[in-house]
């Protein structure tokens, strides 16, 4: 997309008997852990995040990865929301 920025991100997992594979967040903060945290993938579920802050800066905080699948295979549908640069 020209002149624009991904806003937001998000993932459906179809995974069965999937060991691994979990997508981590390591500056994300909760009110528990400030050591980042780590999503597990669940069949038919969803994961949506923010990429952006509301003042359009890029949000360090959604730096994310997969992390490696040690048994089964991933699927991984992306679905990405742009939003244009209004000047």
């Amino acid at each position: 997309v020209e002149n624009g920025v991904r806003s937001k991100s998000s993932g459906i997992n179809d995974d069965k008997a999937l060991e691994g594979g979990e997508t981590t967040f390591p500056r994300a903060i909760t009110t528990e852990n400030h050591d980042g945290i780590k999503i597990k993938p669940q069949s038919g579920k969803a994961v949506m995040f923010y990429n952006v802050l509301p003042d359009g800066n890029m949000d360090d905080l959604s730096q994310h990865a997969g992390e490696k699948v040690e048994k089964g295979v991933k699927y991984l549908a992306n679905i990405f929301v742009w939003d244009p640069i209004i000047n």
